[in-house]
């Protein structure tokens, strides 16, 4: 496949979905930049496509509309491959999932929001590319308002198989001062989680607080309590020979989009803008992680 500005494109870029019912869309036209497709690996480029891989965490991250794929992170891969030069082949998968496709070497980056802790980076290198935090989601009309951790101890909280909030709370879940336990009840995705609670078979959610608001939007009843933790989260890159160009390639990328104002501008879309970043930051093997608020 010919390089896009080998064709004298002014960067419309093909969003490919590879996901079962969902038809191709096609993205806002953007423009490749060249100072940032010389910085992507040569394979890369001579492929011609960024494979991404797409968490399903539900909205405002990634979601379906019909056949369509809608969502911050869905708005943020085409314009990061767009502005590589490349079209971007997204494929919507299990968040648990996202890391080990990276290591097996189906994906060149992966989407979904990641903390970065030392245990991740044993495996994948990272890029900042927003912040955040956790809340619990609860009934309103159950009276249940957890602020802290310890708020939920004698409960059952739903989290997201392999999500940072389903680490926390196993860590947490046997230090309850009362003697009680925390039941940590993992689920595929958000949507599972938060029907979980509504059907009575958990008394909380714990959530970015993006997903809790979409979800309190979208099921009357529903409130957030507390803020949990929270800083920057990453886009991961698969680290293989390719990873110091691809880390530096994403960085040049990103920090392109935040000084345009696409980077806002999408954002502002899917309603995100609160976790906006002014820079894209590498963290890649030997680096040492972020540090994190504590709950």
């Amino acid at each position: 496949m010919l390089h896009p500005l080998s064709r004298g494109l002014k960067g419309l870029a093909v969003m490919l979905f590879v996901v079962a019912g969902v038809a191709p869309a096609f993205a806002q036209d953007s423009a490749a930049v060249p100072e940032v497709v010389e910085k992507v690996p040569a394979a890369i480029k001579e492929a011609g496509k960024l494979r991404i891989a797409m968490p399903d965490q539900g909205k405002p991250f990634a979601y379906k509309v019909g056949n369509e794929l809608k969502g911050m992170d869905v708005d943020l891969a085409n314009a990061l491959a767009a502005t590589m030069g490349l079209e971007a082949e997204v494929t919507l998968i299990p968040f648990a999932s996202a890391l080990t496709g990276l290591q097996a070497n189906k994906f060149d980056i992966s989407f979904g929001e990641f903390y970065i802790t030392a245990e991740r980076m044993k495996t994948a290198d990272f890029i900042t590319s927003w912040q955040t935090y956790a809340t619990f989601l609860v009934n309103k009309d159950k009276g249940f308002m957890p602020a802290t951790v310890s708020d939920v101890c004698g409960k059952s909280v739903a989290v997201m198989t392999g999500s940072v909030d389903q680490v926390a709370l196993e860590k947490a879940k046997n230090d309850c001062a009362d003697g009680t336990r925390i039941k940590v009840e993992a689920f595929p995705n958000s949507s599972s989680a938060v029907l979980a609670l509504v059907s009575g078979r958990v008394d909380a959610v714990r959530a970015d607080i993006g997903v809790a608001s979409d979800m309190m939007r979208a099921t009357p009843g529903l409130v957030n309590t507390g803020k949990l933790g929270g800083g920057f989260c990453a886009i991961a890159v698969a680290r293989n020979e390719n990873s110091t160009q691809m880390l530096d390639a994403s960085k040049a990328a990103l920090d392109h989009l935040i000084k345009s104002g696409e980077y806002r501008r999408i954002l502002e879309k899917n309603e995100t803008a609160y976790g906006a970043i002014e820079e894209a930051a590498i963290y890649a093997e030997g680096s040492n992680p972020p540090v994190y608020k504590e709950e």
